[in-house]
């Protein structure tokens, strides 16, 4: 009878070596595969949201702006907010070909802050207006309408047999809306600002944190702010927008007018490197301009549409 020689210990704890190496390469699959999945259910329902967003818009620019009767009107506070924001005050009403002043129609935003900030964007007041829509602010219960219509409706439940709507109270949004030509009433240009549980019916500390950057150079992508706040919160992926909007100290330039979105690929201290070079503001000069960004917490994804016309349907 041969026989054959057994498996020494030494050959025993390499083969658990090997094995344990296999092991743990294919356990690291798992928290790899579970955040990509994540991060693709979230773009997934960020672009839901947008789609959403543009199309309520569009039946809504239409509706109350295109087709508004004649008289009383346009009387939406978003409408005349394009052309004068501040009514009687320091920014100049935009007229003949200018583009207009970008305006955050953000019901939400809106009814979540009283007095003054419900107006304008920012922890600190900035010169970007804030204004709702005449269909919110006329519901019976403003704060629970603007929910409705600025949320993601996730699925259909029932309760006993009866079904009701869900939302999971995730994803909402604001629109950025401006104006190429004023002269051109009817055409505006939209962008879809989509969050990822944005707190609603109340603000945080630091939900929209206002920054300011003195040397801010158009075609660079890369922007020094001249200091942070202390809630200030910017990583990789964080949008954060340019609203600058003149008048703007120490120089004054009448129709510096945008709202312009960049996301963040690195930050070192106070410099932060963009994904994309900071445009040439709308008054066509190239020269370096004191800025003003907001830091939107949570934004999740930053939408452009093509513009609102008069046969926006």
């Amino acid at each position: 009878m041969t026989r054959r020689p057994g498996l020494t210990l030494v050959e025993v704890l390499t083969a658990l070596f090997i094995m344990g190496l296999g092991t743990i390469a294919i356990l690291t699959l798992f928290p790899l595969g579970a955040m990509q999945m994540g991060q693709a259910i979230r773009d997934s329902r960020s672009t839901e949201s947008a789609y959403n967003a543009d199309s309520y818009m569009r039946s809504y620019w239409k509706t109350n702006v295109v087709e508004a009767p004649t008289p009383p009107g346009i009387t939406e506070q978003f409408y005349s907010a394009l052309f004068d924001p501040d009514g009687a005050g320091p920014l100049p009403t935009a007229t003949g070909t200018q583009p207009s002043y970008p305006v955050a129609v953000d019901p939400m935003g809106h009814v979540a802050r009283i007095g003054n900030p419900q107006n304008w964007v920012g922890d600190v007041q900035t010169n970007l207006p804030r204004r709702n829509l005449n269909a919110v602010t006329t519901a019976p219960n403003p704060a629970k309408y603007a929910l409705r219509l600025c949320s993601l409706m996730d699925t259909q439940g029932f309760t006993e047999g009866v079904p009701n709507d869900d939302r999971e109270l995730r994803y909402n949004w604001l629109w950025i809306l401006q104006m190429p030509n004023v002269s051109e009433p009817t055409i505006v240009n939209e962008t879809a600002v989509i969050f990822d549980r944005r707190a609603h019916f109340h603000t945080t500390l630091g939900a929209e944190d206002v920054l300011q950057a003195s040397n801010t150079t158009p075609g660079t992508t890369s922007v020094t702010f001249d200091s942070f706040n202390q809630e200030t919160t910017i990583r990789p992926g964080t949008w954060i927008c340019d609203v600058t909007i003149s008048p703007t100290l120490p120089v004054a330039r009448p129709l510096v007018r945008h709202a312009n979105f960049y996301r963040v690929t690195a930050v070192s201290d106070r410099t932060v490197e963009l994904q994309t070079p900071i445009k040439t503001p709308s008054d066509g000069n190239t020269n370096a301009y004191t800025a003003t960004f907001v830091v939107w917490r949570g934004v999740s994804g930053v939408y452009v549409k093509p513009p609102l016309t008069a046969g926006t349907n």
